[in-house]
């Protein structure tokens, strides 16, 4: 684990990444029911607007179908309205669900309505128990990791501790342990139900209009090649917080076990200068990492309202030619905010998940 990798290593951050994950393998099983958990709620959570969206049409179809005489069909509606040359509204009516001379469908709105809350709240009960369960399984791996650790140190021979800080050691043991442990709590989870919940958004999208949903997906590859440019500037700076860290520990543990030995040489002023140092390193690499990790998040914001004004101003003529009705285009921009919501939330979390690589390289 500790076997004096250089700091560097902490860089490549996919062979890292991949080592992190396997300290998930004996807890296989826990991890499938983990994602079929997320699964259940992602679906739930990517249908539910799309309801929505029918019962939006029965808002609309009410309101229209009030306005028309009681007894009237709504074909010969329909017809009347093309031979006055109102072929769009024409078409826009011919996809309603509306009675002439009735208003809004309170019972059907109602059963839809029910449909969706119920649906919502049977999500968040499965998102609850996979947070449980992922809760467990993070545990008991990083009990093993400790396990492992402390059979580590007490293997290893006295020149490791020797040619090493002490305070560098134990900021390994704690500080980067306990990073892996908040990574792998939140970024791990978060990652699976973003991830699972941008395919089941694509999805829906393509059912309800696939030249939005190209539109879309154009914001997609910008996105991801922004990510990805500001992903690795950041990891570099992650792997030297941490390193930093480790030397800064080191220090104050020297200064503190040697007190009376720097009080004696007159080496106040010395160790005072290097603490400064240090200290000031590890402002600047701590500064630059989560600045330039917390850049993915409004640049990718950014590109994604682009792609939400095309959807827009796209699906408001769809919907005025008749192509698509008022629902689908309600529930379209609803999937369009978010789709782009789990896309910076992964974002969000890329600075934790770098800080947890750059963790578990240092112990590894």
């Amino acid at each position: 684990m500790f076997g004096g990798m250089p700091a560097k290593k902490a860089e490549h951050f996919w062979p890292s990444a991949k080592r992190l994950l396997g300290l998930l393998k004996p807890e296989a099983m826990g991890i499938y029911a983990v994602v079929a958990l997320v699964l259940v709620s992602v679906v739930l959570n990517v249908i539910a607007p799309k309801i929505l969206g029918q019962a939006m049409d029965v808002i609309f179809g009410g309101v229209v179908g009030k306005q028309l005489p009681a007894g009237a069909s709504k074909d010969g509606f329909v017809e009347g309205l093309r031979q006055q040359g109102q072929d769009n509204f024409a078409d826009m009516v011919s996809r309603m669900e509306l009675v002439p001379g009735t208003g809004i469908n309170f019972a059907k709105l109602s059963v839809l309505i029910a449909i969706v809350l119920l649906m919502y709240f049977v999500a968040n009960i499965f998102l609850w128990l996979q947070g449980y369960v992922l809760n467990r399984i993070v545990m008991k791996v990083i009990r093993r990791l400790r396990d492992d650790t402390e059979k580590k140190l007490n293997r290893l021979p006295l020149n490791y501790f020797d040619t090493r800080q002490r305070g560098d050691v134990l900021s390994r043991v704690t500080n980067d342990v306990d990073n892996v442990q908040q990574a792998l709590q939140q970024a791990f989870a978060q990652l699976i139900s973003s991830l699972l919940t941008v395919i089941g958004i694509v999805i829906m999208m393509f059912i309800v209009s696939w030249q939005l949903a190209l539109i879309a997906l154009i914001a997609l590859p910008l996105s991801g090649v922004a990510a990805g440019l500001i992903g690795s500037r950041s990891q570099k700076l992650f792997s030297a917080q941490w390193k930093n860290t480790g030397a800064l520990n080191g220090q104050i543990e020297e200064s503190f076990s040697g007190h009376d030995l720097v009080r004696v040489f007159g080496r106040d002023a010395d160790m005072l200068e290097r603490f400064e140092e240090r200290n000031e390193a590890l402002y600047k690499a701590s500064f630059g990492a989560q600045f330039v990790s917390g850049m993915i998040f409004p640049v990718m914001q950014f590109v994604s309202y682009l792609s939400y004004v095309g959807i827009a101003v796209v699906g408001g003529l769809r919907v005025a030619s008749g192509s698509m009705s008022l629902g689908d285009a309600t529930a379209f921009i609803q999937y369009s905010r978010e789709f782009t919501q789990p896309l910076g939330q992964m974002a969000g979390m890329a600075n934790m998940l770098q800080s947890g690589v750059a963790s578990s390289e240092r112990v590894f």
